[in-house]
């Protein structure tokens, strides 16, 4: 299967100015459906005593201008990349944020998000994030500012261990890669490999290689804290165009005190990023 239908969670209006073109030229590269997606962003009252409703309306307005001025720019690069779009913005009283967001971006093969640094991070826009790679049971693409991707990578690295995240993670960059892209799985290990992992990994390559891609095993040691790190250094050496792996595989409590890949790699990576959940 290839991608054919992608959605765009566009945050704010900074972040759809450089945002909105540049999955628009994907959605070219892939002959692809674009679904434009704009949550409304709630706001968050840190001192309660001190809130004065009479500005609820204000930011209404706000809220509204900013929905539009993202409209604006979103029908703007679809018609300049000539490419099949439609937008979906959330009424203030529909539903739920979290809710609306997961429900108008499940029909997609792939949703496409920025990084929080690139023009939308906020509190609202980073608690929503998150939930979406959770929630959505679609895979994420991690679009940075200055290496979109536009076109179908013919060059990916694959961030395997013997999960099911992982697993996913692999089988999703598949409906992304080029015909015949070459395909590097990449284990970070730190002390002893376990056996049935190499196993799986050699199962995959060769699974690859029936499907006419050409895959190469990359062995890497490395600390648990520094393994994305270690993916985006391998992924410069071997000029990767997509970085492909699993998400939150491990609890909060370990992310909290190992470090998390995933919300390393959401911070500012340095190459697209496909996360499956």
């Amino acid at each position: 299967m290839t991608t054919k239908t992608l959605a765009v969670i566009l945050f704010t209006r900074a972040e759809a100015e450089w945002l909105a073109p540049a999955v628009c030229e994907l959605a070219r590269g892939l002959d692809a459906h674009l679904i434009g997606v704009v949550p409304v962003l709630p706001f968050f009252v840190h001192d309660a005593a001190g809130f004065d409703p009479v500005v609820i309306p204000t930011i209404a307005k706000w809220q509204t201008e900013e929905t539009d001025a993202i409209r604006a720019l979103f029908d703007e690069a679809v018609r300049r990349a000539d490419v099949r779009g439609e937008f979906r913005a959330q009424e203030r009283v529909a539903a739920p944020t979290e809710e609306f967001a997961l429900a108008a971006t499940r029909a997609a093969d792939v949703i496409v998000m920025a990084p929080k640094g690139d023009g939308g991070s906020s509190e609202p826009t980073d608690r929503l994030r998150a939930p979406i790679i959770r929630l959505s049971g679609r895979p994420v693409l991690i679009m940075p500012r200055d290496a979109a991707l536009t076109a179908a990578p013919s060059r990916l690295l694959i961030g395997w261990s013997d999960t099911r995240e992982a697993t996913r993670a692999a089988h999703d960059a598949l409906t992304l890669a080029a015909p015949g892209a070459r395909i590097d799985l990449l284990a970070v290990r730190s002390g002893r490999a376990e056996v049935h992992a190499m196993d799986a990994r050699e199962d995959f390559a060769a699974a690859l290689d029936r499907l006419g891609y050409s895959a190469e095993l990359i062995d890497r040691d490395g600390p648990v804290g520094e393994i994305s790190r270690t993916l985006m250094e391998v992924a410069t050496e071997r000029d990767a165009e997509l970085v492909v792996t699993g998400a939150f595989g491990h609890s909060a409590v370990y992310d909290f005190v190992i470090g998390a890949v995933t919300s390393d790699l959401l911070d500012a990576p340095k190459r697209p990023v496909l996360l499956s959940k």
